[in-house]
C-alpha cells in the first residue's frame, strides 16, 4: 500500500502522519514593509524591510518602535545608523528611563524626552 498518491497527497490516517514542529530557531526578526501596520504611514516604495518592533511593554500592532519616532516623524536623522548613533548616546528616554535599543516599543500614553 502507498502512503501517498501522485501529489503528494498523504494517504495515511491522521493519527500517523507526523507533524513537523521543528521551523525557525527563536522569533522572526524581520518585517517586510507590507507587513507593517497602516499607521505606521510608511511608504512603499522606500525599501524591502521595516524595523520590527523589540519584545516589550507594548503589543507589536499597537506601538511605533523608536527608530519610526525618531526618523520618519521628528526628522531627526535621515538613516538607521544615525539613529543607532543617537540613541547610543543614551539621549533618550522613554518614561524617564534611558533607552539605548533602536526598536524598542513605544506605546500609547509613553512619553519620549530627548536632552
Amino acid at each position: 500500500l502507498r502512503s501517498t498518491t501522485s501529489h503528494g497527497i498523504s494517504l495515511r490516517p491522521a493519527s500517523l502522519v507526523r507533524v513537523k514542529t521543528m521551523g525557525r530557531r527563536g522569533p522572526k526578526k524581520h518585517m517586510s514593509r507590507l507587513a507593517a501596520p497602516n499607521h505606521w504611514m510608511l511608504d512603499k516604495l522606500s525599501g524591502r524591510y521595516a524595523p520590527k518592533p523589540s519584545a516589550g511593554p507594548h503589543k507589536s500592532r499597537e506601538c511605533l518602535p523608536l527608530v519610526i519616532i525618531l526618523r520618519n516623524r521628528l526628522k531627526y536623522a535621515l538613516t538607521m545608523k544615525e539613529v543607532s548613533l543617537i540613541v547610543m548616546q543614551r539621549l533618550i528616554k522613554v518614561d524617564g528611563k534611558v533607552r539605548t535599543d533602536t526598536n524598542y516599543p513605544c506605546g500609547f500614553m509613553d512619553t519620549i524626552s530627548i536632552e
